[in-house]
């Protein structure tokens, strides 16, 4: 069993994951198990992320990419993917001609006046025996008035409200991270979500989180962490099941 000794840090994405089903967090992260699949809403996720990555490193070094380049972008992520499992009726090609027409709308959004600090910027936060808090900021941006804003891209099945930006817990985890960069962790954040609508938007939900929210944010990793170490492994059945890659893991535990 993993002590804290053995993990070398935590991640938002553990944290979720853990929340989500702890026993998945056996699987992936205590045991290790390879995953049976990639689902496709994984790599379609990661590919259009790391095509919107690409668009703002070039921004930062002053040669934005256009938009054919993302599509070359999302294609070369797309194809590293292993085992991709599809869904719903999607296939290869659909998929392609919806990236296209989202990282086309992601495009026409952007704002020549943005200059950007940072991308994906790593930062860790130091947590009294835990393993480091780790995460990477998606975009650090600042405005002609001198606004500096955090920014985490997601991709959505529909248009979201003003309360998944004010719930998530990623962006407190970047409030955090905020504060050992150098930021005030009161500063402006903003959840930017390109829509995978028949016609994609390109939608912006902005926030900041309080010194209430931060702490309430490290308490719930402490008591993740405690029952990690306790290990507080069960299955949730819900609508996640579907498209688990540990599934019949699951079902021989």
């Amino acid at each position: 069993m993993k002590t804290a000794q053995d993990h070398d840090h935590l991640s938002y994405s553990q944290i979720n994951c853990f929340l989500t089903c702890s026993l998945r967090y056996k699987f992936q992260y205590v045991d290790k198990i390879p995953p049976a699949f990639t689902a496709v809403s994984l790599a379609f996720g990661v590919a259009i992320h790391e095509a919107a990555a690409a668009y703002y490193q070039t921004r930062l070094e002053g040669d934005e990419l256009k938009p054919d380049q993302l599509w070359d972008v999302y294609r070369d992520c797309w194809q590293r993917a292993e085992k991709i499992k599809f869904f719903n009726g999607d296939s290869e090609k659909s998929l392609m001609d919806k990236a296209k027409n989202m990282l086309t709308v992601f495009h026409e959004s952007r704002d020549p006046s943005i200059t950007v600090l940072g991308v994906e910027e790593y930062f860790q936060l130091p947590l009294g025996g835990l393993p480091p808090f780790e995460g990477y900021i998606d975009l650090i941006e600042q405005a002609p008035d001198g606004t500096i804003t955090l920014v985490d891209l997601k991709t959505a099945a529909k248009k979201l409200s003003d309360s998944n930006a004010q719930s998530s817990m990623q962006l407190t985890a970047y409030a955090l991270g905020a504060e050992t960069l150098g930021f005030d962790p009161a500063i402006n954040m903003r959840l930017d979500v390109v829509t995978k609508t028949k016609s994609p938007e390109m939608l912006r939900y902005e926030t900041t989180r309080t010194d209430e929210e931060r702490n309430r944010f490290v308490k719930l990793v402490y008591g993740v962490w405690n029952a990690i170490e306790r290990e507080a492994f069960f299955p949730r059945e819900d609508w996640h099941c579907a498209q688990c890659p540990w599934t019949q893991n699951c079902r021989e535990w």
